[in-house]
């Protein structure tokens, strides 16, 4: 990581030149293109005002200096403006949660002006607070830490105590981290031929033109089955991320149309647990890479399924493909040549804020990634035992009636693995 300081400044309002701090790498510039965002909410329980939350927002980006950052002609550079990235203090009478990731999920965020925006739906003693960020600079780890540390300053901002956080390195991305270990490991490309079960797609999908709109299904699953779906994952030789996939890909077998026997179900790799030595979590930067399972057989019980999807992304890290897929996502993201993927599931862990608070308590938190691809994307978290599983979709490619059956199928699947 450079040895650069990120500190808070105008300098553009005293003429200076904005700082350069470097050159977005090929994949930062993918999801810029392909305007990949990400909407992550936190919820707080506890009295904030709006005006202690503004001041948490403002010492947020003194730690973090890449959020007060843009992207300019492949650059990154200091933004020239101190407008807040507070977008939005609602009441919690009139917006839910559902409004809000409606909204967000179809929201416009030019990263040439911010690269994320804060919205809050705030009561007398809870805040949910929601933020809008670019998937070229947050992944699902430094979502948690920017929330885990806006909480904490929000605790010592109520409770009078000044925060004192250290200002972080801004982050170089883990290109040459993986490129050093593609040599050591390598590994062909695999490459998808023939047909392969998929979600239908909508009647209207092919007369598709002009914005495209997103919809959340939910799926949350309570801590005691998480528990048992965990612990029947590891006595089968798999993990809890595998067993959804597998619940997702016999589910939309289920719903196909054409009944094909085989199946490409995608994971979203975070390559900071995959690296030597592992990257830290509390670095905000994106290290995300995709990685295609091929299922050849359906007709297999959920466990057998489960263990196949888990052994090819376990060899993928030691024969070095994971690597390779990282190296060529740039490409791979943004290609119109898309391999047939059913769907793809985050490998997300067990949440946890290490940021301690006093006075407030954060009671949850989740995501949701949004993309303009046909097949959804489903954002995975578990906060204190409880599974949130948010399946992302175009409505326009994937009928609302027939996504919903898929997560009621899947959900099923699962449910039945507690029961046994």
């Amino acid at each position: 990581m450079r040895d650069l300081i990120c500190e808070v400044s105008s300098n553009n309002a005293s003429g200076l030149t904005p700082r350069k701090w470097r050159k977005a790498s090929p994949t930062e510039m993918a999801y810029i293109a392909t305007r990949m965002l990400v909407v992550s909410r936190s919820s707080i329980a506890g009295r904030v005002s709006k005006a202690q939350f503004e001041r948490a927002i403002t010492t947020l980006e003194a730690r973090y200096g890449i959020l007060r950052s843009v992207v300019v002609d492949g650059e990154f550079v200091e933004r020239d403006d101190d407008a807040s990235a507070l977008q939005g203090w609602f009441c919690a009478k009139q917006w839910t949660a559902d409004a809000m990731y409606a909204m967000l999920l179809d929201a416009k965020l030019d990263t040439r002006e911010r690269i994320y925006s804060v919205h809050v739906i705030a009561s007398d003693d809870v805040l949910d607070v929601f933020v809008l960020s670019s998937h070229a600079v947050t992944d699902a780890s430094s979502l948690i830490e920017l929330h885990a540390c806006l909480a904490h300053i929000c605790d010592c901002i109520v409770r009078g105590v000044d925060p004192a956080l250290d200002a972080q390195t801004f982050p170089d991305p883990v290109d040459a981290a993986v490129d050093a270990a593609v040599e050591q490991n390598q590994a062909a490309p695999a490459l998808w031929a023939g047909t392969y079960a998929q979600i239908p797609l909508a009647a209207r999908c092919d007369s598709v033109s002009g914005c495209l709109r997103h919809r959340l299904e939910r799926m949350e699953i309570g801590a005691n089955h998480v528990l048992r779906i965990r612990a029947a994952a590891h006595a089968h030789g798999s993990s809890v991320h595998a067993l959804l996939l597998a619940a997702f890909a016999l589910a939309i077998a289920e719903a196909a149309e054409t009944k094909e026997k085989r199946i490409l179900m995608r994971s979203a790799i975070d390559m900071r647990r995959r690296l030597e030595p592992h990257v830290s979590a509390e670095l905000v930067f994106s290290a995300i890479t995709g990685h295609i399972s091929p299922v050849d057989d359906l007709d297999q019980p959920l466990f057998k399924i489960a263990k196949i999807i888990f052994d090819d992304i376990h060899s993928g890290v030691t024969n070095g493909l994971i690597f390779e897929d990282y190296r060529n996502y740039a490409t791979a993201f943004g290609s119109k040549q898309q391999a047939p993927v059913a769907m793809s599931v985050s490998d997300m862990q067990t949440v946890k804020f290490h940021w301690p608070t006093q006075q407030l308590k954060v009671t949850g938190f989740e995501y949701a990634a949004g993309w303009l691809k046909r097949f959804p994307n489903v954002s995975v978290s578990v906060f204190d035992g409880t599974l949130i599983a948010n399946v992302v979709y175009v409505e326009d490619f994937v009928d609302p009636v027939t996504m919903r059956a898929i997560c009621k199928s899947a959900k099923r699947r699962l449910f039945a693995v507690c029961a046994s």
